[in-house]
């Protein structure tokens, strides 16, 4: 099973403000990732709520890949991870010869991404 993995690498001059103010920044930037991250879950959760359609409806779905998501943080809380953890997940974001892929975590974390950049953003105004 491959493990699927999203990175936002953030901008040099970012980086370069973070260590300037190190303390004031780093609160703050923990503060932005706990957010993001439970938004990035939360969208993910609502994306898989809608393309994933229950047996009564006419679908598969029993709700686990749903529930199996988790957000853990890391790297003193500077890092966040939203992870579905079935071992089908793969397939149904990415789809396989026999079924068109229906992607959730893809679309939320681009979205989400965009809204961390510009909170990162007015944090260093």
């Amino acid at each position: 099973m491959a493990k699927i993995t999203f990175q936002l690498k953030g901008a040099r001059e970012l980086q370069r403000a973070i260590a300037k103010r190190p303390m004031m920044m780093a609160t703050q930037t923990k503060t932005i990732v706990a957010k993001h991250g439970a938004l990035l879950e939360k969208k993910v959760a609502q994306n898989m709520a809608a393309t994933y359609l229950p047996k009564k409806q006419g679908g598969y779905s029993t709700g686990t890949t749903r529930r199996s998501l988790s957000t853990t943080f890391s790297n003193a809380g500077m890092t966040v991870a939203v992870a579905p953890h079935t071992e089908y997940f793969s397939y149904l974001e990415f789809g396989t010869r026999f079924m068109s892929a229906r992607p959730t975590l893809k679309p939320a974390f681009a979205y989400q991404s965009v809204q961390f950049v510009n909170d990162l953003k007015k944090m260093m105004k």
